[in-house]
């Protein structure tokens, strides 16, 4: 290398490229009054979309686990982690889903990031090995109590549109309620003796629970594990006995195994719910829209 090539840059270039930088890191403004809006991070779409809702234009909301993906075994990147480093707060599920969120957090190397647990606080349910179930906002009321969450400390690290998340939250939140009473109503096309659930893994017991189904077995104890011959020899039978008229599987998953399921069992196989992900198409890209399309894929399947 020459001896030339070794000197200083030009004082005008090194202001330049440190303007470049100072662009890339300031955080972006609301466009109607051009303010800065709170820079939030989350771990997937589904909260993402619970975290917009309340906050609209006076956030920008960031997903680290992108729509399509697996939560449950994401391997976080550099760039997961300049995202968190860059906000002012992060909300995350808890209840052992995101493992890797921790450590996320820590990398990311700063010391007032606002940390909430949305589940924290909530009653759940024990998974296989008696584990948390982390997938509480499968029903609706749960999904409240994220929200009222999201609104009180978007208001805290925020006060000065404190009042505009807890009116965006109210209306959402009575729109949520409209949700619950149409998923109850849609429920009833259903006979009580065909309300059954099978299901790829264990994604839908407060689901169940909420709205009057009974689980009749999970195909994998977790997401990431193939079934063995036995386990589904041994799902097969317990399908036949409780005759179960349909098994699910979320759209993120390999449906293989579900399908070899149902082909044994003669029973309808459906492989596009969602649960922790939402789509990158219309038919799931807001957590309304899972809902609604979850509950009529299982109704038009069981009833």
């Amino acid at each position: 290398m020459s001896r030339t090539s070794l000197q200083p840059l030009p004082s005008l270039i090194l202001v330049f490229l440190i303007g470049l930088v100072a662009c890339e890191s300031r955080p972006p403004r609301d466009q109607s009054s051009g303010a800065q809006r709170l820079i939030v991070a989350t771990t997937m779409t589904v909260l993402a979309d619970l975290i917009g809702q309340v906050g609209g234009d006076k956030i920008q909301v960031k997903a680290l686990v992108p729509p399509g993906g697996e939560v449950h075994t994401y391997q976080p990147t550099p760039e997961d982690i300049k995202n968190v480093a860059q906000a002012k707060i992060v909300f995350y599920n808890g209840a052992h889903l995101e493992e890797w969120i921790d450590e996320t957090i820590r990398s990311a190397g700063k010391q007032d990031l606002q940390i909430v647990v949305l589940s924290q606080g909530l009653p759940v349910l024990s998974a296989d090995g008696g584990e948390p179930n982390p997938h509480l906002w499968l029903d609706v009321a749960n999904a409240k109590a994220y929200v009222e969450k999201i609104r009180d400390s978007l208001g805290k690290v925020d006060t000065a549109n404190a009042a505009h998340y807890a009116d965006r939250a109210k209306t959402y939140m009575a729109q949520l309620d409209e949700l619950d009473k149409w998923i109850l109503a849609e429920v009833e096309a259903i006979p009580k003796a065909r309300r059954k659930l099978v299901t790829l893994h264990d994604a839908f017991p407060y689901f169940a629970r909420r709205y009057g189904f009974t689980l009749h077995g999970v195909l994998v104890a977790s997401p990431g594990k193939e079934p063995s011959a036995r386990e589904l020899t041994q799902l097969a039978r317990r399908i036949k006995r409780a005759e179960v008229p349909a098994v699910f599987a979320e759209a993120q998953f390999n449906p293989k195994a579900m399908e070899v399921l149902a082909r044994d069992t003669g029973v309808k196989v459906v492989t596009n719910l969602y649960n922790d992900s939402l789509s990158t198409g219309p038919e799931a890209n807001s957590f309304m829209a899972l809902m609604k399309h979850n509950v009529s894929q299982i109704v038009n399947a069981l009833k």
